[in-house]
């Protein structure tokens, strides 16, 4: 088929039509001078924002950053005071304090998720299991997830709601390559025997047993296989 033949008369009208509307966008801008102005700066002003946001809430992260480290700091003493329950006590509602502050500084990402986990780890140490439970919810999206299901565990288990415990237990219990595995699986167990379901509290040490034959707790381990054996 034939290309279709453009008239020179057509191609000599095109450069027209350009030039045409090119002088009306420029006399549209000049006509609208003030208005574009504005605009410009208030883009400006937008990009001042945005830079200036960014960097102050850099700066809000790396001042909760160095809370965090100082409640850290308070956190481990609380080990050091373990034989002075009252000295233990008052150290952990020192971090709690601490940790709390780091949030208000900077209540974002993953430095927010590791205060909710210190928090969360302060509440329980103080038995104050609900606080403990709330503050481990808020890190179940994201890096520190298998520690919040370990700490939920812990948290039910220590009100004594088995059931509850054994479904976050077992959600680390479940997944290969989770540091927490191990310690999701004795987890699970324990509940699974609180329940009286012994059978299956069986199941479950007998594949932590085979799943790591040489753990530090292998002998703790066995002893519990063969007393569920009776």
């Amino acid at each position: 088929m034939a290309a279709k033949k453009i008239s020179r008369k057509k191609l000599l009208k095109e450069p027209d039509e350009f030039i045409s509307t090119t002088a009306k966008v420029l006399q549209f801008l000049r006509g609208h001078q003030r208005q574009m102005s504005i605009y410009g700066v208030v883009a400006l002003a937008l990009v001042a924002a945005g830079v200036g946001a960014y960097y102050y809430m850099r700066w809000q992260e790396g001042k909760a950053q160095v809370i965090q480290q100082q409640a850290l700091q308070i956190y481990q003493e609380a080990f050091r005071n373990a034989a002075s329950p009252e000295g233990e006590k008052e150290n952990y509602r020192k971090a709690l304090e601490k940790f709390r502050e780091a949030m208000s500084a900077y209540s974002w990402g993953n430095a927010a998720q590791v205060s909710w986990v210190y928090i969360g780890d302060c509440h329980y140490n103080l038995k104050e299991y609900d606080q403990a439970i709330a503050a481990y919810s808020r890190c179940l999206e994201g890096p520190f997830r298998s520690v919040a299901l370990s700490g939920l565990g812990y948290g039910y288990e220590a009100k004594g709601d088995y059931a509850k415990a054994a479904e976050n237990y077992q959600k680390n219990a479940e997944e290969n390559g989770n540091p927490f595995q191990g310690e999701g699986m004795l987890g699970l167990a324990r509940c699974y025997v609180a329940l009286d379901q012994k059978q299956k509290a069986l199941e479950v040490y007998q594949r932590a047993l085979a799943k790591n034959p040489k753990s530090r707790m292998a002998d703790f381990i066995q002893w519990k296989i063969s007393e569920l054996k009776g």
